[in-house]
């Protein structure tokens, strides 16, 4: 065997063809990390039980792999969005207030490298790209490129990465990146674009106190990054017009920046407080989506109908395939879907639904592109388990038909507390129950949501797989897939080799 391999490899080189072996044995390829963010057990399945039924099945379902998914902190149980996100980035267990560093300690990541896997892979070539419909410096996708002592930092955050990070300055920047956040991009004293959109205007408010840019430092990045030659679309118009341009010319291997939010794209507050700040879109009534403006601004702005997740991921796929093909390298996409998470946290349950249904979207679209691509990994993960919907059903319902309150403690040890907590329906609390779709039986049967509180907490969390060495969970994680180890997957499938685990172990103090 060992001789044949010899002389195929002699063959190969003969006729210019260099192949690429893997240190480890693994096979290299592209990897998609999916971070839908917040999203346990039990948000999958109510998500399940409105749109396909209890019987029926999800994108998600279809995935081949899992595991069940350790997310604590090295400081406690629950995972946070910024120090969960530099577990992964980095591989190392952090503080739980740390935002690609170690709280406020900069640090090396498993492989050595000074930085994160992205910017690791980046620094070898490889494309890299980042979708969130959070806004761009939401840490799930910004930790993987941006290094600060404050989460809070947003405009720090997104100047990293034009500018690279501090003593890193020059570094490669992503080619694709679609989220929101324009209010870091641009100065405080920036006008609303009018009749025109251009690079010197803003496009999205505030939904509920009308606030705009706000950088400090007189920058436009937005100016920036064009000169920078990226592509700069921040409305659907814009967005739609790419990708037809994308479409019509293979050729056609853009750098892309797209902001379709003045922060998130989502709007996450409670339905009520959506209702009364207006933002209802009544030719929606009465469908499951619901009329609630979930994502984007009013019908009659150029806020409405952002692109969703699964569009933007579709555009981020096209654009790294295209620049892999030219590098000759394999991509890295991280994709975060924030809205399952903040909803949930402001107690909104059709928000929730509709967040769940808008990442399985996404699994579909990564789920096509393997089938076409097999040598792509997906590897997905929640660090929390956001607000922990529980569904009750059949619903306790009033007799005008709305939900009303769950029942009370029932052990009666401290009588004042002994009460239930208001449920949710399709529009909040006293509201019509939420109904599933039929059942193998043909029943549509009605449910509410409760929420034990909008905190995140530790949770159900499953990591699913599916593509290049998505066996692994199975087989190398099968007893224990911590949060550190979304890290190795990812760096297994990009460079080729299974590093070490890092349990119990502190991040490497940089330059020490």
């Amino acid at each position: 065997m060992k001789k044949a391999i010899a002389l195929l490899l002699i063959a190969l080189l003969a006729m210019g063809i260099v192949p690429v072996l893997a240190q480890d044995g693994f096979d290299t390829g592209n990897v998609i990390f999916f971070h839908p963010d917040g999203t346990g057990l039990n948000h999958w399945n109510a998500g399940r039980m409105y749109w396909e039924g209890p019987d029926g099945s999800l994108n998600w379902d279809m995935l081949p792999e899992m595991a069940v998914y350790r997310g604590h902190m090295m400081d406690r149980l629950t995972g946070t969005s910024h120090g969960g996100a530099t577990v992964h980035a980095f591989g190392y267990k952090v503080l739980n207030d740390s935002f690609g560093q170690d709280e406020t300690r900069t640090i090396n990541s498993l492989s050595g490298f000074e930085g994160s896997i992205m910017r690791e892979a980046a620094t070898a070539g490889m494309p890299i790209g980042l979708v969130n419909d959070g806004d761009l410096a939401e840490p799930g996708t910004a930790v993987f490129v941006s290094e600060v002592d404050d989460r809070g930092e947003s405009e720090e955050i997104v100047r990293q990465i034009l500018d690279g990070r501090e003593g890193f300055e020059g570094e490669p920047m992503p080619e694709v990146m679609l989220a929101g956040g324009e209010a870091w991009f641009l100065p405080a004293d920036t006008p609303m674009c009018e009749d025109e959109i251009t690079l010197d205007c803003f496009v999205h408010l505030n939904p509920f106190n009308g606030a705009g840019p706000t950088r400090e430092d007189g920058r436009n990045l937005l100016q920036e990054f064009a000169d920078a030659g990226y592509e700069i679309v921040r409305t659907r118009a814009e967005f739609e017009d790419l990708w037809q341009r994308i479409q019509d010319d293979p050729e056609f291997t853009p750098l892309v920046l797209g902001l379709f939010g003045r922060d998130d794209i989502f709007n996450d507050e409670t339905e009520e407080e959506l209702i009364e700040a207006g933002l209802v879109d009544d030719s929606m009534a009465g469908t499951k989506e619901g009329r609630l403006v979930l994502w984007g601004g009013l019908p009659d702005s150029r806020s409405y109908n952002p692109p969703t997740v699964a569009e933007m991921s579709t555009m981020a796929l096209e654009v790294l395939s295209r620049h892999s093909e030219a590098a000759g390298m394999p991509f890295f996409l991280v994709a975060e879907s924030e809205s399952n998470d903040n909803l949930p946290n402001n107690a909104n349950a059709i928000g929730m639904l509709n967040a769940v249904r808008r990442a399985d979207d996404t699994v579909g679209v990564f789920r096509d592109y393997i089938e076409a691509n097999p040598e792509t990994l997906l590897i997905m993960a929640a660090d929390s388990d956001g607000g922990a919907p529980q569904v009750f059903g059949p619903p306790p319902i009033d007799e005008d038909g709305n939900v009303t309150v769950s029942a009370g403690n029932p052990t009666n040890v401290i009588e004042e507390l002994d009460f239930g907590f208001p449920l949710d329906g399709i529009e909040g609390q006293g509201t019509a129950p939420f109904v599933a779709a039929p059942n193998a039986f043909g029943d549509e049967l009605e449910f509410a949501i409760g929420w034990p509180g909008r905190n995140d907490v530790a949770g159900a969390i499953l990591s699913r797989a599916q593509g290049l060495n998505a066996e692994l969970l199975r087989t190398e994680f099968r007893t224990q897939f911590d949060s550190s180890d979304v890290y190795r997957l990812m760096y297994t499938t990009l460079f080729g080799e299974l590093l070490p685990a890092s349990y119990g172990e502190l991040a490497p103090t940089r330059g020490e």
